[in-house]
């Protein structure tokens, strides 16, 4: 039968004598089922594929590890065969003569370096392997997974720094901003800024790189010259005028030139020392 309020579309119940519902509602739950299994896969996937991403990587560290020991094992196995084989002397016999010098070879084809590649972390670099890292060059010792700088690697090329020049300011002027390494002169010295804003010069800011030289001492004193020509005769006064109004003396020399004095000033200064 149908129910109150309206939920179900038919009258049928389920084993369970509960109404079985609509076709709309069994079609929300098949979606709502969908929904769910699938999130759920969803997650079941990343956490697989989470797994294998740290398999992988545990892998690739642990096979590094293998090579390195390996190589490790293999020269310190060489090494040991080299001084058994070194300690072994034959009980008879003398050294045989020395063989003749034997003919010179064919000229070999010219080293090269390996390819240099930029070092990543998701590589294994294999001994005698050339990489690039933060500004430097680097050649593997031996079989690695290590980050350069490191005991595996030996450099080929450091990385350098950007230069630094003095720049020359002229004489010092203390109104002036200063910078680091800049260079300045004071009383006959030269000053070079030890860093931005150094203060006072000279102070505990700069660093003196070159000081004014003492005065000498006096030479030896040359011979007295030759008495020089007669020279011409100079000018001389040959009358004057006063002038009342300015209180100026106007001496007239005998080139026609005349000198001006004036003289306001000694009148005032006897006035006040004589009290008129």
């Amino acid at each position: 039968m149908t129910s109150t309020n309206g939920q179900y579309a038919t009258a049928a119940d389920n084993d369970d004598g509960l109404p079985l519902p609509s076709a709309q509602d069994q079609e929300l739950i098949l979606d709502a089922w969908r929904e769910a299994l699938g999130q759920a896969l969803h997650i079941r996937d990343t956490e697989w594929k989470e797994k294998v991403r740290v398999m992988a990587a545990e892998s690739t560290a642990v096979i590094a590890e293998l090579r390195a020991a390996t190589a490790e094992f293999r020269n310190g196995l060489e090494a040991m065969i080299a001084e058994r084989l070194a300690q072994i002397r034959p009980m008879d016999g003398k050294e045989g003569a020395r063989g003749e010098r034997g003919q010179k070879g064919d000229k070999g084809d010219p080293g090269e370096l390996p390819i240099v590649r930029a070092w990543s972390e998701d590589d294994i670099s294999y001994a005698g392997d050339v990489v690039t890292c933060e500004g430097g060059t680097w050649q593997a010792r031996k079989d690695t997974s290590k980050k350069p700088p490191h005991r595996d690697w030996v450099p080929l090329a450091l990385p350098g720094r950007d230069a630094v020049s003095p720049t020359i300011r002229g004489t010092y002027r203390e109104d002036e901003r200063y910078l680091h390494l800049e260079v300045v002169a004071l009383n006959g010295s030269a000053f070079i800024a030890r860093c931005d804003d150094p203060g006072e010069c000279p102070g505990e800011g700069w660093q003196l790189i070159a000081s004014a030289g003492r005065v000498g001492k006096p030479g030896i004193r040359g011979e007295k010259g030759e008495r020089g020509e007669k020279g011409e005769v100079g000018p001389h006064i040959v009358g004057c005028e006063i002038d009342r109004a300015s209180y100026t003396l106007r001496l007239i020399l005998s080139d026609e030139s005349e000198v001006a004095l004036q003289m306001r000033g000694l009148f005032e200064q006897y006035h006040e020392e004589c009290g008129a």
